[in-house]
């Protein structure tokens, strides 16, 4: 038989207006959001005081999916880059290997010789 999660259910104030949050989310995470989302807004607001309310809640919401994307598109190129450390480092992990094999050998061979 399947648990049930507890919901919990928030009403938090988003750019002047009431909203209710419900889902498997904390308190704090729910105020974090509404904090962030209430900030951007408030500084396109500020930017632009005269703007009306749709026009600053579509460009708060354009700004957010901005920030978002270019997030996930950094931490792809870092997941690549981390990626491509990771061979470098395996590959000079092989070469140290090697030359210290080399390097034990070439030791034997000047023990033999003296």
């Amino acid at each position: 038989m399947e648990k049930y999660k507890e919901v919990n259910k928030f009403t938090v104030r988003i750019l002047e207006e009431e909203l209710v949050v419900k889902g498997e989310v904390s308190k704090d995470y729910v105020k974090e959001l509404a904090d962030y989302i209430n900030d951007v807004g408030q500084e396109i607001q500020e930017t632009y005081p005269r703007l009306p309310r749709r026009s600053l809640l579509g460009l708060t919401m354009i700004n957010i999916a901005d920030e978002y994307f270019k997030t996930k598109n950094e931490l792809k190129k870092l997941k690549k880059e981390n990626k491509e450390l990771k061979e470098v480092r395996n590959k000079l992990i092989k070469d140290n290997n090697s030359l210290k094999s080399d390097n034990r050998e070439l030791n034997n061979l000047l023990g033999e010789v003296d």
